[in-house]
């Protein structure tokens, strides 16, 4: 059977701050466990649990581990823990009270919302200090496909566009020149083409969806006018008296035509008059339409004559038909 070496054992130093413990293995001699002084560390807890009990605190350094806190030497909780039912977090969330200083080349989010308070979100700072200029902006990682981001491009100085084809496209901004391609404008708004610009239509483009008639002398026209014009424009016919009633007025059975919208109606000057193959002097006469019948007055004093019931009066203009 082992002896135990009392004389040993007992002189063992007295040593402030320290547990006293025992070795790892027996003794040789003895077969028992020598008894010594050492600092308690987590080798010796070994695999168990160190529990300082509920409202104790765990102090290391400048590190306070308390309840579900973790404080800084002044007692400033850095991180706490949000259990469930707790106000501010569901279970699990970590409530982390100062500024998060990630050091490391990359910080992962596999979150499925990311909410930020700030309105504005710094990037290509250290801290407030803006770093070497470099194209910044929004990158969208497309799984089988090309990425699409939303950059400011340095070279550029200004923002753009990568809708997944792998090439930027700069954002038309108000005082930017530039060039669109293969787009549709709707609801434009007044705009003016600066001094000795062109429009150029390629193949068979074309102006559309203009007004029926010019509201200016120099606004373009529509195809719609310019066919009502045209056609108003060959209405060249003759006519003959219907009746007359002596000694001034002279009676077409007959409408005149009606000039498309922007032209000046259609008046006397629209046509010429012949009395027995005489042509009428239009100061001498003036012209009325009533219903399908187009009166001709006659001012006798000034055209020397009286109109006779057997005259033939011709009339060649803008008849409608």
């Amino acid at each position: 059977m082992p002896l135990i070496d009392l004389t040993r054992q007992a002189a063992a130093a007295s040593t402030a701050s320290v547990t006293l413990q025992t070795t790892a293995a027996v003794n040789s001699t003895t077969g028992l466990y020598d008894v010594q002084w050492a600092s308690i560390g987590l080798d010796v807890i070994g695999t168990g649990d160190l529990n300082i009990g509920s409202g104790n605190t765990l102090t290391a350094g400048y590190l306070k581990l308390m309840e579900n806190q973790i404080q800084d030497s002044a007692g400033n909780v850095a991180i706490q823990l949000l259990p469930s039912g707790s106000a501010g977090g569901v279970s699990g969330s970590v409530h982390i009270g100062g500024d998060l200083i990630v050091e490391g080349s990359a910080s992962y989010h596999n979150v499925d919302t990311m909410a930020v308070e700030d309105p504005i979100i710094d990037l290509n700072f250290s801290g407030s200090t803006a770093l070497t200029s470099a194209d910044s902006g929004i990158r969208v990682g497309r799984s089988g496909g090309t990425n699409a981001q939303l950059v400011f491009d340095h070279s550029e100085t200004r923002w753009a566009i990568d809708n997944a084809a792998g090439s930027n496209i700069n954002i038309v901004g108000v005082s930017t020149t530039d060039t669109l391609t293969n787009k549709t404008i709707t609801s434009l708004a007044t705009s003016t083409m600066a001094s000795a610009a062109n429009l150029t239509f390629s193949g068979d483009g074309e102006v559309r969806g203009l007004p029926a008639s010019a509201s200016l002398a120099t606004s373009a026209t529509s195809k719609t006018y310019v066919e009502a014009r045209d056609n108003y424009l060959r209405k060249q016919f003759v006519k003959s008296t219907s009746s007359i009633t002596v000694p001034s007025t002279a009676s077409f059975t007959a409408a005149t035509a009606s000039a498309p919208a922007g032209m000046t109606d259609t008046g006397e000057n629209d046509f010429l008059f012949f009395i027995n193959g005489q042509y009428m002097e239009h100061d001498a006469i003036t012209i009325q339409q009533s219903g399908s019948v187009l009166h001709l007055f006659v001012n006798t004093g000034s055209i020397g004559y009286d109109l006779e019931s057997d005259d033939e009066i011709l009339a060649w203009g803008r008849w409608n038909s």
